[in-house]
C-alpha cells in the first residue's frame, strides 16, 4: 500500500514520538524494582534471567534470534515475536507428541526407518 505524503509524516512523526518515549520509560525504568518478577503468568523465570537488566536480556535475546537488534524493536513487535516464539515452542511439543503417541500406536504398521 502506497502512503500519501501525509501519511508518511504523520507515522515518522509518530514512530519518533514512539521512540522519544521509549527512551524516556527506559530511563525511568532503570530505578524501578520488580519484585515479583520470579514469576511470570504463572512461568517461574530462572534466576540469570530475573538478575539481568532490560539491556542484559536484550544483549541475550540478540544472541539467540537470527539477527541482531533486539533492544531496537518496538515494544509491540516485541509482543508480536514473544507470540511467534510461543506458537513454534507450542507446535514442537506438538508434532514430539504426535510422534511419539504415532510410536506407540499398535493401530499402525511399525516403521523403523521413521524412528532413527
Amino acid at each position: 500500500m502506497k502512503h500519501t505524503s501525509f501519511q508518511h509524516t504523520m507515522q515518522t512523526f509518530l514512530k519518533n514520538l514512539l521512540n522519544i518515549f521509549g527512551l524516556v520509560y527506559i530511563t525511568l525504568e532503570k530505578y524501578v524494582v520488580y519484585p515479583d518478577d520470579e514469576n511470570i503468568l504463572g512461568v517461574d523465570i530462572d534466576n540469570d534471567l530475573f538478575a539481568m537488566s532490560r539491556k542484559q536480556l536484550c544483549r541475550y535475546m540478540d544472541a539467540v534470534l537470527p539477527k541482531k537488534g533486539f533492544f531496537d524493536v518496538q515494544s509491540t513487535t516485541k509482543i508480536r515475536l514473544g507470540c511467534q516464539l510461543l506458537r513454534n515452542f507450542h507446535l514442537m511439543k506438538r508434532k514430539l507428541k504426535d510422534k511419539k503417541d504415532k510410536k506407540y500406536d499398535t493401530s499402525t504398521a511399525y516403521n523403523p526407518l521413521e524412528y532413527n
